[in-house]
């Protein structure tokens, strides 16, 4: 981008998941009707199971509720407290249209921010995420309609590991999964990481992120969302 762009960022609490995709839906209309800027959503997730396009039955037939089923790429993964979710709607025609460079700047935001936290975060060379040496850290999961972006990342910060023991986590031993509080030894602060995210992204997106508040957005995610369709 040859300018600096300017864009949203919404950071909330725990918010359960279905009113969230309806939020989602309803910035990703108006994102593609140019009444929103390109907008992060930074959220926790009451215990919920989601399950991705790729999604295979064998990798939570143990389970004994109900997944989500959703349109995000990837397989199945956990969400919780002590997980930070960021979803991203971006317009990717003011982009390039180049799924692939957003996928990588996506996964090296969150990489430099847990590298500031002391971690050896790393890409992963065979499956997508973020990585701190053969333990899996962060999952991501994009969809895209009408090339604006939604779903995003979930990044296992303060997450408890032995909920993930019921499915096989992206199609992997629930084992390989790992979290900041268990490779520091300690809790970490979730807004501090928020705010430091935030941060690398400014300067990966060459965008100004500024905080706005779900309050001033409200209405207009209802009436834009149009029964939640995209």
């Amino acid at each position: 981008m040859s300018e600096r762009g300017c864009g949203w960022v919404i950071q909330l609490g725990r918010v359960g998941y279905d009113k969230a995709m309806r939020w989602q839906h309803g910035l990703v209309r108006m994102r593609k009707d140019g009444m929103a800027r390109d907008t992060i959503i930074m959220l926790e997730h009451p215990e919920t199971i989601t399950v991705g396009r790729d999604g295979h039955e064998e990798n939570y037939d143990k389970l004994k509720i109900t997944p989500h089923f959703v349109e995000r790429g990837g397989d199945v993964t956990y969400h919780g407290p002590g997980q930070l979710v960021v979803y991203y709607i971006f317009n990717l025609t003011r982009r390039g249209r180049d799924l692939h460079l957003f996928m990588e700047q996506v996964q090296d935001g969150i990489a430099y921010a847990l590298r500031e936290l002391g971690l050896e975060a790393t890409k992963g060379d065979e499956h997508t995420g973020i990585w701190v040496s053969k333990n899996k850290i962060a999952s991501i999961g994009i969809a895209v309609k009408n090339w604006i972006t939604y779903h995003g990342a979930a990044i296992n910060l303060n997450t408890e590991l032995d909920k993930f023991q019921t499915i096989n986590p992206c199609g992997l031993d629930s084992s390989t999964m790992t979290s900041a509080e268990k490779l520091l030894g300690e809790k970490v602060d979730i807004d501090s990481f928020r705010t430091l995210l935030c941060s690398r992204y400014n300067e990966i997106f060459e965008t100004d992120f500024y905080s706005v508040s779900l309050d001033e957005l409200a209405e207009d995610i209802e009436s834009q969302a149009g029964g939640y369709t995209i």
